[in-house]
């Protein structure tokens, strides 16, 4: 079973509540318009974590049959629990060799997950199992976009326990190859076009999400984004513990 991503690089829950936080009711129609989700599509999440993206989706579209699939088997587990009565499908998954016939879906997306797999097999897989005139969207974050959370940060000292923690844990040997396959937004079209893939569009859009002194959101949206923060920071310790159950003393 494969774990080395909710185990070392994002657990399930960071991911879906912080995902969470990015798709959600105030911002709803920038992301079923990006995404294009349409009543009565077929549609299949690549990399989809604890399915939260999937979960929205079926809120916000009902009339939809959506799978979400991933490698890592924890995600999945989490998915499947939040989905009993969603009408959701989660399966175990390599983004390179679907388990799927030809010509199922008429929409494919990701987000945040063409960084980490080599090209060739993650857009020639889902062109295979996509039907004639189906649809491919490839989500990912500009980092260079993104707004710095100053409202929540830790402390001097938690950041220390932090960098020691990793500075003992020593190397991570399952980031070593994260984001290798990261593209310039502008070699999207022709990525493509190389594996058959037509009419081709790139849009930027801005989706802020740890803004806790945002006047415009909700206290309880508020206290869920500065927890979400904090969570991140516990995790990353324990992250290196799995690494090194000695990184810290108790």
């Amino acid at each position: 079973m494969n774990v080395n991503w909710s185990k070392y690089i994002q657990t399930t829950e960071e991911l879906y509540r912080s995902r969470d936080m990015r798709f959600n009711e105030q911002n709803k129609e920038i992301w079923l318009n990006v995404i294009g989700a349409k009543s009565g599509d077929n549609i299949l999440e690549i990399g989809c974590a604890g399915g939260v993206f999937c979960h929205k989706l079926k809120q916000y579209v009902p009339n939809i049959s959506i799978t979400g699939v991933d490698l890592d088997f924890a995600h999945i587990e989490y998915a499947k629990a939040k989905s009993k009565e969603t009408g959701v499908q989660f399966i175990n998954a390599d983004a390179t060799s679907l388990p799927f016939g030809d010509n199922l879906f008429d929409l494919c997306y990701s987000y945040t997950v063409s960084e980490h797999i080599p090209h060739e097999p993650f857009f020639k897989e889902q062109y295979r199992v996509l039907k004639n005139g189906g649809r491919i969207v490839v989500l990912s974050v500009r980092k260079n976009l993104c707004v710095k959370n100053i409202a929540t940060n830790i402390s001097e000292t938690e950041q220390g326990l932090i960098e020691k923690a990793w500075s003992n844990a020593g190397e991570n040997p399952f980031a070593s190859n994260l984001g290798i396959y990261e593209m310039d937004e502008h070699d999207y079209p022709k990525q493509l076009e190389k594996y058959g893939f037509k009419d081709v569009n790139v849009n930027m859009f801005t989706i802020v999400d740890y803004a806790p002194d945002n006047y415009l959101i909700s206290d309880e949206m508020a206290v869920e984004q500065i927890n979400i923060q904090r969570m991140h920071s516990i995790c990353s310790v324990q992250k290196a513990l799995n690494i090194n159950s000695g990184a810290l003393s108790k």
